[in-house]
């Protein structure tokens, strides 16, 4: 069973980044074992025994150290952590008093603060060792602190959960999608600017870039992204919908070809389910009112082979762009070249999805 995770942060300091660093260990270690805000504090209770009480409670602290973290001032432009009232200068003494595990975490470079820096009471706080969490690299981030989490405490690791698995599958399968969609775009602009057709080429990396960072976005798990990628996923069903209307309203020859517009119909379809992804994002992680096709769903997921072929049948959503590109190009090794790129997009992403269920393996069978 995981231990209680207790994150310590400064609101005006780090309160986005503590945020991120809730919901993604909260996809691991659940809710239920995080304390984070002070915001429910009781009516009329003692907050100093409050507090130290919760951090008894837990196996981990949490310091979230961002720039302003140290000479942050208060009201009376006095520096906080020198305040006998201050929740963050609490919260770590009652920890490195009581021998728990604190982490700093660093914040976009920040630096660690010197014990010369700290009031006598976290000054044991300077000699802790410190792991780095980048906004720009976030997921990766994350996961050597959770591993580096595991390591310190010999915790078991936590139950592979319906809501983790499916999350998991449906965001990577997304991204990939976009990804691919996103490069076919960057192809186009590469096509039309060897062609000489300038305000083609700059439509096309106009389109391609929103659609390649929300797949980025993807992978690093960033729920943030979720409006803007309904925007994009409905732009994407519009774009596709105009493809397969084009024969009859703006006779654009290359799409009279049937086995595009049925192509096209596919991708059509993904955008639409890409749409549904960002609309429901963890509501949709579990069909409560279809355990069947749940079960049927969570044995693919889980499934080595399964759910790597179900990675690569994704790439038949994205069959439109190698015709629609060799028709432009009249070249099959540009079209292929696609098709290559593609693949490796489809497998890093199955890549990062297995990585994911392998820090959070099934359960053992009773």
């Amino acid at each position: 069973m995981a231990g209680k995770i207790f994150i310590n942060y400064r609101r005006e300091d780090s309160i986005a980044t503590a945020g991120r660093l809730a919901d993604r260990l909260a996809e691991t270690f659940g809710r239920d074992n995080l304390f984070m805000d002070v915001d429910n504090i009781p009516v009329g209770i003692d907050f100093d025994e409050y507090l130290k009480s919760q951090v008894a409670a837990c196996d981990v602290v949490l310091s979230v150290i961002g720039p302003n973290w140290l000479n942050a001032k208060d009201e009376a432009n006095q520096r906080r952590l020198d305040n006998p009232d201050d929740f963050v200068a609490i919260e770590l003494a009652a920890a490195l008093a009581r021998n728990i595990l604190v982490i700093p975490v660093l914040v976009d470079g920040t630096r660690m603060p010197k014990a010369s820096e700290l009031p006598d009471s976290l000054k044991p706080f300077a000699l802790r060792n410190a792991i780095q969490v980048r906004n720009t690299n976030f997921g990766n981030d994350t996961e050597q602190l959770i591993t580096k989490m595991r390591e310190a405490l010999a915790l078991v690791r936590p139950e592979r959960t319906e809501d983790l698995v499916m999350l998991s599958f449906n965001g990577y399968l997304v991204a990939a999608f976009l990804l691919n969609i996103g490069f076919f775009l960057t192809a186009l602009a590469m096509f039309f600017q060897l062609s000489g057709n300038f305000a083609g080429a700059l439509a096309a990396m106009v389109a391609a870039m929103p659609i390649l960072m929300v797949g980025g976005r993807l992978l690093a798990r960033d729920e943030s992204v979720r409006k803007f990628g309904v925007v994009i996923a409905v732009g994407g069903l519009l774009a596709v919908a105009a493809i397969l209307v084009s024969p009859q309203f703006f006779h654009v020859t290359l799409f009279e070809s049937r086995t595009i517009q049925s192509e096209s119909l596919l991708m059509g379809i993904y955008f639409l389910t890409t749409a549904q992804f960002f609309i429901l994002w963890k509501k949709m992680a579990t069909v409560t009112w279809m355990p069947k096709a749940t079960a049927i769903t969570m044995k693919l997921a889980n499934s080595l082979w399964l759910s790597g072929f179900t990675f690569l049948s994704s790439m038949l959503m994205v069959s439109a762009t190698w015709e629609i590109l060799y028709r432009l190009t009249h070249s099959v090794v540009a079209a292929l070249t696609l098709v290559g790129v593609q693949l490796l997009v489809v497998g890093w992403c199955y890549a990062q999805y297995r990585q994911t269920l392998a820090a959070n393996p099934r359960p053992p069978l009773a």
